[in-house]
Order: C-alpha cells, then structure tokens, then sequence
C-alpha cells in the first residue's frame, strides 16, 4: 500500500511515527500505486472512474449496502453504547454478505438476496473513537469475562491458507503486522530489514506463553516500576543471565491467570528490556540487507526518474528469491513417527505455533514430497510472525503441486505482506486458473516477469476484474465463496479502496460463520483479517473489536495479539500496548511449560528425556523475527522512562562539553539527528543554504574567538562543497572541525547513497581524517580532531560519522558518556623564543637605519594587541598591518604607514614579521618590493614558515606572538629608534638627490597617497553619471562616522570582498580594533563574504557573553558584484536568524569591470553572443588595439547589466535600496544602518571599461605599478 492515506497512515495521527526518525524501508515509494493522496497524485485511488470500468458499477451497492462497516471518521467511544452493543453481538444472528453486490451478480435472485442479508448490525457496525487507557482497560476486562463464543457452522469454508494475511500490503517487515498485522502504522516505523530476515541469538525468539493468558500492566504503577527498572544495572548477555531470564518467564507462564492485575505482571517487563539491552548491537543493524539507502518519506517515485541508481532501489517489483527453507538443527519431533499428525493436532487445538512448526518441518525432512506438510509449516510461520519462513515452505509446497489452491492463496497474501505485489497478483491469477478454469484458462495465466508502476497496475486490474467474475457466480450467501472473497479483499486492500477490502472481508467471515466445520481453524484469522483493514482505514476501535474476537477463537495467535498492541499505541493506551506486546514476545518462545510436557509426551513419556536436551531440541535458531522486540523495545523507549543514548545524542553532547556553543551547517540524512540534538541540548544551530558558505563560516568562526569552528554536513556532495572551506581554512590558518555524515558501514563499496570515501579523500587536504567506528569511539573522535584542529598550526581536521553509528543505540544505563571535565579541552600551550634569538633580533633593530614592523592575522588570532602596543610605544618604530591585520593596533596609530606601504617595503633594512607569512601578499620578501638588503625577522608559530622565500632561518623565532614581543620588549629595555638625516636615500619627484630620513620618506609619501585618495574622493559625481568606487567609499563612511559613536569605532564589523571592492574599501574604512575587518585573505577566496557576516553575528553578538559586556556590532559588508553572486542565497539565512547586516554590493555589471555604459549598449552585446555573433571586426579576427575596440558580444567577464541585487533583501522580508545617485547612498546608509532586518544597497558604479586586469603583486617592476592598478 502506498501510505498516502487513511486516518492512521497520517504522521500526525499516529503515535509510531515517533518511534523512529529516518525511514528504515521505504515501501511507499517503491511500490507507488497512483493513488492520489499526495501530492501530484490522482483523487480516485489506483484506478480512476474511466479505467476501473465495470469493476466500480458491480462494487457501488456492495460497498455502501447498510449491513456493512461505515467508512466515516470515529466518533468518542462511548463505552456504555458499546457494552451494550457487545451484548447484543452475542446473540445476533450470523453475518451475511452484502445485498447490493449480491443483486450485481445475480439479478434473478435479488429479493431472497435482500433477506438474506438483512441482519442486525455487529457492534461495530457503529464505528466509535477515542476512549482513554482506563476505560480500555475496563472494556478488556468485559471483553475477556462477559464475552462467550458464539457457535458458528461452515458449509463453504476458506483454505487454511488464508490465515496468512497478516500483514497491511506493502507493510512487509515493517512491525506493522500486514493485512493480519498492522497496516496504521506509519512507514518510518521499521524494524527489520526488507531482503534478510534478521537473525538474532537463538534465545531472543525462544520465549512462550501459555494459552490465552495476557500479560497486564498497573495502570497506576507502571510509570513507576519503569522508573525503579531504569535504575537496575544492565547484565551482560551470557548463559546465566538467559537461564535468569527463562526461569522468570516460565514462571509468569505458570502464576498469571487470566484476570491477574498489571503489578504482577510487570517483571516480564524487565525481562524483555534485558533482552533488548543485551541485543543492542544487533539492533543497531536492522538495516543490513536493506537497498544501499533509505528514502525520504515525502519524495515520489516521479522525483526519481534520473538517478542513475534507481535500479537499486528495493521496489519489489520483481519475483523474490529467498532460497530454500532453513531446517532447525536439533528437532523434538525427528523421532516421532507421524509428526504430521502432531502438528495438525497442535494446529486444530490452538496451541504453540513453534511448536507445530517444528513437528512439520520434521514431517517434511522425513518425506520432501509431503505437499500438505510443506502447506502447514507455511500456515504455522505465517500465523506465527515468519513471514519469510512460510514463503520459503509455500514456494516448496508448489514446486511439488503446482496446482495446490492451499499454497497458492497462502502465498498470494504472503507475497503482498512482503511487498511483492506483482508477484501476489500472478500468483492470485493461478489460484483463479485452477479453481475457476472458466474463468480464466491455466494457459493464458500472465508469465513471471520485472513489472513497471503501468504493466503493475494494469495486472491489479486485471486480476481483479477475473476475481468479480468468479464471485458473480455464487453470490448467495452460504453458497458465497470465501476464498474468493478473501482474493478480491486482498486486491481491494493494494488499491488502498479499504471500505470495499472490509466489505469482502466481512462477506468471507458471515459465509464461513454460517458454515459447519472450520470454526477454530479460519474465523480468527478471518477476525484478525477483517481488524488489520479496519485499521488501515482509520478505525482502530473497531480494529480491536475485531482482534479480540481473534483471540478469543485462538489465543495463541501471535499477529492478532501483536496487532491489538499497536492499535493500543495508536489510541494512545501504552499500558495496555505493553501487555498485548509482551503477551505475543511470549507465545513466540517454545519451551513454555505446557510445550515442555507436550514435548515428553510426544517422545515417549515424562522423564524420557532430559531438560537440557528437551530445551536444545525444542530451540529455535533458524526462523526467528525481531519484530516483536524492537516494536516493544520502541515503544519502551519512547513512551517509558528505559531510557536509551544514540549516537546523535552522544555527538552534541560531546561536543556541548567540549565547549562548542555554535554549529554551522546543512542538514539532511543522517546529521539532522546530530543538529537536532544539539539544539536540545541549547548548542546554536545556524544553517545555511550552501555548504561552501557554512564551512566558510565556520573557518573565520575559529579566527575570531580563539577557539575551533564546528561545521556539519552531509556526506559526499556536501563534504565535496565543503572542501572550499576546508581549503581557505588552511591556507589562512583557521581551526576548523568538520564533521559529515556518509553511507552506514554495511554498504560501504557497495555503491550507497551519496557515498565517498572522504577519509581518503581528505586525509591530504586536513591536519586529521579519522571515522568514527562505533559509539564507545565517538568521543574520542570528535575530541581528538577538535584539539588537533586548534594546536600547533590551526587548521581544519574531519570526522566521518556513518548513519549507523549516528542512529545506533545503546542502553543509557550502560553506556557512559566521559564526564564533561574531561572532555573539556584547555586552549593550546604557548611558547616563547629562543632567548638567544630574541637577543640577535633585539641587536638588529637597535642597529637598523630603517626598521618596519609588519604585523599579520597570525597577531591578531594570538591575541597579541596589548603586547604590540606596548613594544610600538616604546621603541617607535613604524609597523605595516597586513590585510587582515589591521585595527591589532589602530589604524589611527601615528606610527601606522598603510597609507606609504610599497614605500615603507622597499626601504626599510631589518624587518620584524609578526604573524604574517612572506606570501603572494607580502611580495613573497623578494625584491623588488623589498630591498635586497633588508634582513627579515621572522615570529612564527609554526617552524615551517620560518626561512620560506626571502626569510632567513638563522633569524626566525619560533614562538606565540604575545610571548615572543613580550621578550623583545623585555630585550630593547628603554631603547627607542631615532633615525639620523644620514639613515636613508631614495629617489624624490623634487630632487633626485635629496636625501631624507626614513620617517621623513614614509611622511611624504602618506602624504601623497592621502592627498590622491581624498581628491579622488571629493570629486562629486557629475548628474547622470555613475560614481566612482572612491566617492562611493567616501559617501558611506562619512554617514557611518556620523552614525556611531564619536569615542569608539569599534561597534562596526568590515566584511569585504571581490577585486576592486576588497582593495579600495581597506583604504578607506579605518580599523581601531583587532579581528574586526574580514576579508578574502590569504586564499583570495570569492563567495566568503556572506558566511563571514554569519559567523562575526554568531562571535560578537549572539553570546551570552556579548551581550552582557559590550553593545551588539553593526556588521557592514562591501561586496563586489561578482563576488556576490557566489553566495547571494545566504541572504535568506541572515533573514532567518534576524541577523541585521548592511550590505552594500558595489555593482559595475562584470567581473573586474563591466561591459558598456548603458542598458541599450550592452542588449546588443547580448543579442550578438546570443546570435554567436562574436567575431572581431578585424579582418583576421585580432583586436589589433588591446583595448577591446571591435570586440563583438558580451566578455568573458560579463555579468547581466545593473541586476537588481537589492530585491534578494526584500523577498526575504528585509530591506533593499537601489542606489545611482549620492543622494540616495546617503538615505541608503541611514536607514540600512538603523534597520533590524538584513539590508542590501545595490550601489550602481561606474563600469571601468578598458582598464586592464592586473595586481600589483603581479608587476615586478619598482614602482607602484599603472594608474588604476589595484595595490594590495
């Protein structure tokens, strides 16, 4: 069945979809059955009006004759109408068929029809609801006391087969139960896998319960005795504790009676939680032989069309191939002469059916051609919660038969337990063929073969239309087929058309209770048949009625005991779930005291045989089934207090005691659960749109605070995106811990979802790549890669954490977490330099004539401000901030030469490097740049840099900043520098042969700059003419300097990026205060900028601490256009989390420099590459100019002309301005400035047509390269 519908398929109306989180075998994807109850589906189940045709017509009356079930929602249940009603049941006569269908088939015989099915209603012909946990239990106990049987008679009776619908189609191993189960429950709710029947240790199947006892609950105490449970320490499974745990349960066999109350009952409680505890390793791979993944429950199979492995998917569409039948080893009935017999008489007595199992699995192993002995172990499984077992006993019975009406219909149903609809509607087809040859001839039966969603559905309509022909020809009641009956439920039941499956249902049932023989044999199953519909159709009341009948017939009968279980946790009474599920756990077992004694009788006599042999020829390894535990294990844990610790669950808390406080990241299978949790447990959770922009996030997260950004995504495309941040993390030296999810281990190399073996894929590119291999191993993992990533040289380290140790369990009880003080990790150690070295560094900058101090991000992530000023305004000497360096000290500082910088590099003679690496953005040290002469002093914290490129190795200090300028404070004393007019000669527009001071040339040349800079920024914008970068710059910060507060600049965060954008706004916006200007950095990484106003938001405002000690930071952000673009969508997440950025995007229409001036001029440029009109107009196709004169189309680097950035801003409920004239960026700045919301200023710009591509650190050359080239 398909799950889109019915009252209890629903998520909000049924309670086991809370059991689990993550689909475990999603059968409503791979068996879509056009019904349209979901989106994009038809309104009119499987079949529309037009294709089913007649099949509707000869259904209408039959589906809404009087004496049937009412399809209408449940009302109350009202308990008094209903005891009244119970009492009535009691002696209302038989039930009959359907007068409406009747007179379809058979017209002549219409009136004796109407009276033959006019009877009274059945109580639940008046479908009630709703009732609470106590009233339940009032109504069980009238059930069980003041319920007799009433005598029935067969004169048609159903194939014993038939009992095997146990389960809802399509529900197949999904602790629902089938069309004899549980068809409400929610698909989620998956135990075992759909291709293996699990194995567990011979015991956890091997218990029993006598006969028509129930296992009961204290209404008042349970919550308590669970309490008192929880506190019990967990016992090892080893021979001691099961012989325990089997003696405590014989027990309750031999104590309880029927009417025993809920208190002494409750230990069977605590047994089976030992089981479930001892098993959890098992449990946790429930889904071995399962498809290689799991789908999501909203997805459609039209979603799937494309994937290249969808042939992998287990959609059941093919014939099932489960092997032969598994005999148990060791068999109490191999040395019975006629175990057939035994079997039979165990069978038609309702008693234990492993036990008769085991008699006819001994009948077939003396004679393989016995047919009716392969029919009845089948019969024994199928009742007895082993699907897979009877199917493998049915298949045999065939093989022998082939024409066995028995074995056929059995394995019909069996086939649609298991979701092998195409199979079950062949295999209904052939039992039609040989009962019914004029219906359909054995010969033009549809041949076995791979059926699609089309050929699928037109088989089921065809099957059925053959099923309403066979049932036209004895439409009487008494004379009524019930086999027949019973096949058109079944297809009925696949098109998820439930009213019409119960009205067939209740038809075979009335037909066979008005019958001779057979009672104990069919009517329960035809009961617990007609309650596993009911259900699936939204009547769990009603469905309970049903399988209380059921039990009462047969009390032995596993699936409807199950069944009655999940229909209390539907309703909501979990006591009496409990009850009805332990019941069934113990009619599971074979050696139960009463077994026990059958067993010597049959082999000769009490004392004939040992209690140790009886028990190992009694036990069952071979054809054992989970469901039973992990339905109660699930409903322990989520509605008791046995409380259980998942890896997801064991993930946030590690990290939570590690300190982590922010995660950043995207969900989906299988880290949701890790997100979720950690939410719970008060760890923010900031998700992005991108996995790029998260890891960016994260990265600059760790620059900023000093300690480890966390970042969490899924498995291979998401580790694949965020391997950006992975990279820009290492190239900057950011401490970055990423953790993602992958494929369960179980399907590793076997092509799984979204599978990649990112350790070795990362292993190169991380400081640390290690998975995590169990849940005893994720602390350990996580807190390794944590500390790894923040000591020594900060960079990133991963954690590979696959979906089954995320979703695995373990007993709370027994697993225990490391106390969080030693999980917490204290921050790296710091070590000073080598005294000698800091001396000889001291020595050369008392001697040098021109001495620069340059100082990096690596100062600024040590936390070295306070140390730097102190070394500054002592010896005096000029210092240089790096990009990202700037506001360690202020920029206002008087010794700060930003503004003279190619001058201050190409002067000074000893230079001091302070966290800063001699890479692309320091010339690499190498001339001409630097003077050749000058000796660099490299402080680093990692050796490695030290001597790279110009540095020398022999002056290099290896050491924390703060500590090594601490000692060089220590080691200059009071010395201060003093240049002599002697110090310093360079060449001077005024006079090559002036000869100035070091200080005086760092003056003059600040001098110039500022006065370029200023002209440029002064120059207003002419009407009608975009503004320059410059005056842009110069608009904003003077509005900003307006805004904040005159003594203290430092509630503005800078994020800037893109080419021209980056390297103009540095020189104009000033920074006072460190870590408070982000940009591309030392990667030169396009698309970070969105992730860093995240993660400066998350770092300066969103902690406690923030709050409490300083007001929240305006963070101000300058994008380039094309620079932008690489992570726009984050917009929304600013919007998401209320996080009020300003956002200027400087737009010039193109990478580095637009195309045109106008709209009109840039269409045709448009229409030209769209018509692949692009050839130059030179002759022989050159731009003979170099300058773009005659190119034809749009550029390599061409973005669409003045795109309306803004309008991101207003879709997500922000702000967004566009902005052409100074008026407007002025308004603009205010208003985005005061906005609680996210804010972009689309800020138009001049295009810069014609000006080259280039750097300065590209240009060797020694002078400050050509006008408009970009310095860095």
């Amino acid at each position: 069945m398909s799950f889109l519908g019915g009252a209890e398929c629903s998520t909000a109306g049924n309670p086991l979809t809370q059991f689990t989180k993550h689909v475990q075998d999603d059968k409503s994807l791979q068996r879509d059955r056009l019904v349209g109850r979901g989106p994009g589906g038809m309104q009119e189940g499987m079949r529309s009006r037009g294709m089913m045709g007649g099949q509707d017509q000869m259904m209408d009356e039959f589906a809404q004759q009087p004496g049937q079930l009412p399809g209408a929602a449940p009302q109350p249940f009202a308990m008094d109408q209903l005891r009244r009603e119970l009492d009535q049941f009691q002696n209302a006569p038989p039930r009959t068929g359907s007068p409406g269908w009747a007179a379809d088939f058979d017209a002549g015989e219409h009136a004796r029809m109407e009276a033959a099915f006019a009877g009274p209603k059945g109580p639940m012909m008046n479908a009630p609801s709703g009732f609470t946990p106590a009233e339940f239990a009032r109504f069980q106990q009238q059930n069980r006391t003041g319920m007799p049987q009433a005598a029935h008679s067969v004169a048609s009776a159903p194939s014993p087969m038939l009992a095997g619908y146990q389960r809802p189609v399509g529900m197949g191993y999904m602790g629902m139960g089938g069309m004899g189960g549980m068809g409400m429950m929610h698909q989620n709710f998956g135990p075992m896998a759909m291709h293996q029947q699990q194995q567990q240790p011979a015991e956890a199947l091997t218990q029993d319960k006598g006969k028509g006892r129930m296992v009961e609950l204290d209404d008042e105490n349970w919550e308590a005795q669970f309490a008192e449970m929880e506190t019990a320490d967990t016992q090892k499974l080893d021979d001691a504790a099961n012989a325990a745990m089997e003696a405590e349960l014989n027990e309750l066999d031999r104590s309880v009676p029927t009417t025993t109350g809920i208190e002494e009952n409750f230990d069977a409680f605590e047994n089976v939680w030992q089981r479930v505890q001892a098993e959890a390793a098992v449990n946790r791979k429930l889904a071995e032989g399962e498809t290689d993944f799991n789908v999501d429950e909203n997805l459609h199979m039209g979603d799937m069309g494309d994937w290249d492995g969808f042939e992998t998917l287990n959609t059941r569409f093919r014939n099932p191939q489960l092997g032969e039948y598994l005999f148990e080893e060791d068999n109490v009935f191999q040395n019975v002469n006629n175990p057939f017999e035994e079997g039979v008489k165990i069978m038609r007595e309702g008693g234990n059916l492993s036990l008769a199992a085991l008699a006819f699995e001994a009948a077939v192993q003396k004679d393989p051609q016995h047919v009716q002995a392969w029919t009845m172990l089948g019969t024994a499984q199928a009742q007895n919660e082993k699907e897979l077992p009877a199917i493998r006993a049915l298949e045999q019975a065939l093989k022998i038969d082939a024409g066995n009406l028995d074995a056929l219909m059995g394995l019909a149903v069996s086939y649609t337990n298991e979701g092998y609809d195409s199979t079950a509607y062949r295999t209904l087809e052939r039992w039609l063929s040989v009962k019914y040859p004029q219906i359909i001839d054995p010969k033009d039966v549809s041949e076995d073969a791979d059926l699609g969603f089309t050929d699928r559905q037109l088989l089921h309509d065809r099957v059925t239309d053959l099923f309403i022909q066979a049932a036209q020809l004895s439409p009487s009641g008494e004379q009524m087929d019930p086999d027949v009956q019973v096949g058109l439920g079944v297809l009925f039941y696949c098109a998820e058309e439930y009213d019409k499956a119960v009205d067939c249902f209740s038809a075979a049932l009335a037909s066979t209770e008005s019958g001779t023989t057979n009672q104990q044999e069919q009517l329960h199953l035809l009961w617990n048949r007609l309650g596993a519909t009911l259900a699936n159709s939204g009547r769990s009341e009603e469905a309970i009625e049903a399988y209380e009948q059921a039990l009462n017939i047969n009390p032995n009968f596993v699936r409807a005991r199950y069944n009655l279980g999940v229909s209390c946790i539907n309703i909501g009474c979990y006591p009496e779930a409990a009850q009805h599920l332990l019941g069934a756990l113990s009619m599971h077992r074979v050696v139960e005291q009463e077994g026990r004694e059958r067993a010597r009788e049959i082999i000769g006599g009490e004392g004939g045989i040992a209690d140790e042999q009886l028990e190992r020829m009694l036990h069952v390894s071979q054809n054992q089934s989970t469901n039973l535990y992990d339905t109660l294990r699930r409903l322990l844990i989520t509605h008791g207090t046995m409380a259980v610790v998942t890896g997801a669950q064991i993930i946030a808390r590690t990290l939570r005691d590690l300190g982590v406080t922010v995660i950043f990241g995207i969900v989906g299978i299988p880290v949701v659960e890790i997100a979720e949790e950690a939410i719970n447990l008060g760890i923010r959770f900031v998700a992005f749109r991108n996995e790029q922009a998260c890891s960016y996030a994260a990265s600059v997260y760790g620059y900023m605070t000093g300690r480890p950004g966390v970042c969490l995504v899924v498995g291979g495309p998401g580790v694949l995106h965020t391997l950006a941040g992975i990279g820009n993390a290492t190239a900057n030296n950011f401490p970055l811990l990423v953790l993602a999810g992958s494929a369960e281990t179980t399907a590793i190399t076997k092509g799984a979802f979204q599978e990649l073996d990112a350790i070795s894929f990362l292993t190169p590119h991380t400081k640390l790549a290690v998975r995590a291999s169990s849940l005893d191993f994720i602390p350990g993992a996580v807190k390794n890669a944590y500390r790894t990533c923040w000591y020594g040289r900060p960079g990133p380290t991963f954690v590979d954490l696959p979906a089954d140790i995320i979703q695995g369990q373990a007993p709370a009880d027994a697993y225990r977490l490391p106390q969080p003080e030693t999980m917490a990790v204290a921050a790296p150690p710091k070590a000073s330099g080598d005294p000698a070295l800091i001396l000889k560094a001291a020595q050369l900058l008392k001697t040098a004539k021109a001495p620069l101090v340059i100082i990096g991000k690596g100062a600024a992530y040590a936390r070295a401000e306070a140390q730097l000023r102190r070394l500054l305004d002592q010896a005096g000497i000029p210092f240089l901030p790096t990009p990202m360096g700037k506001g360690v000290l202020p920029d206002s500082h008087e010794l700060n030469v930003s503004s003279a910088r190619s001058a201050a590099l190409r002067t000074a003679d000893v230079v001091l490097v302070l966290g800063a690496r001699l890479n692309w953005i320091l010339h690499f040290g190498e001339p001409p740049k630097w003077s050749p002469s000058a000796k660099i002093i490299q402080v680093d914290l990692c050796a490695e840099e030290i001597g790279r490129n110009a540095g020398s190795a022999e002056l290099g200090i290896v050491g924390d900043i703060g500590l090594v300028v601490d000692q060089l404070v220590a080691a200059l004393s009071n010395w201060r520098y003093s240049p002599s007019s002697s110090t310093a000669s360079v060449n001077n527009n005024d006079d090559d042969n002036q000869r100035q001071t070091f200080l005086d040339v760092l003056a003059a040349s600040t001098r110039k700059n500022q006065q370029s800079a200023a002209q440029a920024a002064g120059r207003r914008t002419p009407a009608h003419s975009p503004m320059t970068y410059q005056r842009a710059f110069h608009l904003i910060k003077s509005t900003l300097d307006e805004l904040t507060r005159s003594d203290d600049s430092g509630e503005i965060v800078y994020v800037s990026e893109g080419a021209n954008t980056m390297d103009i706004s540095r020189s104009i916006f000033t920074v006072d205060h460190p870590r408070q200007r982000l940009d591309a950095g030392t990667y030169a990484t396009m698309g970070v900028g969105m992730g860093y106003i995240v993660a400066a938001h998350e770092a300066y405002n969103a902690l406690p601490s923030s709050a409490a000690t300083s007001k929240p930071k305006k963070i101000v952000a300058f994008e380039g256009d094309s620079a932008f673009g690489f992570s726009a969508m984050e917009i929304e997440t600013l919007a998401r989390y209320r996080i009020p950025a300003l956002i200027f995007v400087v737009n010039n229409s193109g990478i580095y420099h637009g195309d045109t001036t106008s709209a009109a001029a840039w269409k045709t440029l448009q229409d030209q590459t769209a018509r692949n009109d692009t050839k130059s107009v030179a002759a022989d196709g050159e731009d003979r100019n170099g300058d773009g004169e005659g190119k034809r189309g749009l550029r390599s680097t061409s973005l669409l002309y003045e795109t309306r950035y803004e309008m991101l801003a207003t879709m997500c409920g922000g702000r967004g301005f566009l902005v052409r004239t100074e008026e407007e960026l002025l308004e603009a700045t205010r208003e985005g400035f005061r906005a609680d919301t996210v804010t972009v200023v689309n800020v138009i710009v001049e295009p810069g047509i014609g000006k080259k591509i280039g750097f300065a650190w590209q240009n060797n050359s020694g002078g400050g390269g050509e006008k408009g080239q970009a310095k860095l």
